[in-house]
């Protein structure tokens, strides 16, 4: 039992006497920081953030210029291995597909619907284009760097330039311009 007084003597805390000093406290929020904080570590992890995004900055720098030097050189080798050939472009079969609608989406107002619109379409698209053609409309094409080609149909009777695009293997129409009578008128004469 003596043992257990002494034990119990020894295990509780002792009072705080006047006579010991008790270490400085600093003022602390609600949420238990200390209001002086330590601006060295403040300062420093900033300091270290700002670092990291710099460095990270130039590093995707770096890869962007590396892979635009790299991007540009074979994406002008892959247009030029597969730009169509002059030959390709049949020009009377791609008037046509234009005039009877083809390149036109699905919801548009003036695309032909159904079995008869269609069957009308094609034959009204074929005599357009026989007419064109006797008329003496022209093709010109236009050969860009060997990296695409650009093809006009020039229809003197409908007074209309019709554009494709030749890349990737396809020719794409791209539009229809009217072309003011005079402007024809000036070409017949050069």
């Amino acid at each position: 039992t003596s043992n257990d007084a002494t034990m119990e003597n020894q295990t509780k805390p002792k009072p705080p006497s006047a006579a010991t000093p008790t270490a400085p406290t600093t003022p602390t929020t609600a949420n238990g920081e200390t209001l002086l904080g330590t601006p060295h570590s403040e300062l420093s992890s900033i300091c270290l953030s700002l670092l990291a995004a710099f460095v990270l900055a130039r590093l995707l720098a770096v890869v962007s210029a590396l892979a635009t030097a790299l991007a540009a050189p074979l994406t002008g080798f892959y247009l030029m291995s597969t730009c169509p050939t002059v030959e390709s472009f049949d020009a009377k079969r791609e008037l046509k597909r234009v005039l009877r609608g083809d390149n036109l989406p699905e919801d548009h107002p003036d695309k032909p619907k159904g079995f008869i619109g269609k069957a009308l379409a094609k034959v009204t698209a074929t005599i357009e284009a026989e007419a064109a053609a006797l008329a003496g409309c022209s093709v010109e094409i236009i050969d860009i760097i060997g990296l695409v080609k650009i093809a006009v149909i020039r229809n003197t009777a409908a007074k209309t330039d019709y554009y494709w695009l030749g890349a990737v293997n396809r020719w794409r129409y791209i539009m229809a311009r009217n072309v003011p009578g005079e402007t024809y008128q000036r070409m017949k004469r050069d």
